[in-house]
């Protein structure tokens, strides 16, 4: 397996991960579930982790592809500016999700759930 079939294989978990992992956060807030706040906040850090291998293997996927006939240089060079923007995007989510996982922790300290309570009632 060569770089350019992990580019392919990995490429769509952050992009369904992270609209999955937003409709669960809007969720979460929507009705006030701490569990499911953090659950998606975990989700989200999970898909700005798989998004950096999707974004190292893309070079390697892009000389390989562009030699294909029918592909076009300027399509390609639309997707690289567009992974830079999201690299970019999924990076500050992926942060601001391990802070919100942080706090929630912390909240536990004080007694009130967090995301890995909520594991514990799921394997229960």
């Amino acid at each position: 397996m060569n770089q350019t079939h992990i580019h392919l294989l990995l490429n769509h978990f952050p992009i369904v991960g992270t609209l999955i992992g937003s409709c669960l956060l809007l969720w979460g807030i929507i009705k006030k579930n701490d569990h499911t706040k953090s659950i998606a906040a975990f989700l989200l850090a999970t898909m700005a982790l798989v998004a950096i291998p999707v974004f190292l293997t893309g070079e390697p996927a892009e000389e390989s592809v562009e030699k294909i006939s029918g592909v076009s240089e300027n399509m390609i060079s639309l997707h690289e500016e567009a992974a830079e923007i999201g690299i970019w995007l999924m990076g500050i989510t992926g942060i601001i999700s391990l802070v919100a996982l942080f706090m929630a922790w912390k909240k536990t300290k004080a007694g009130k759930p967090c995301f890995f309570n909520c594991l514990y009632y799921f394997g229960r």
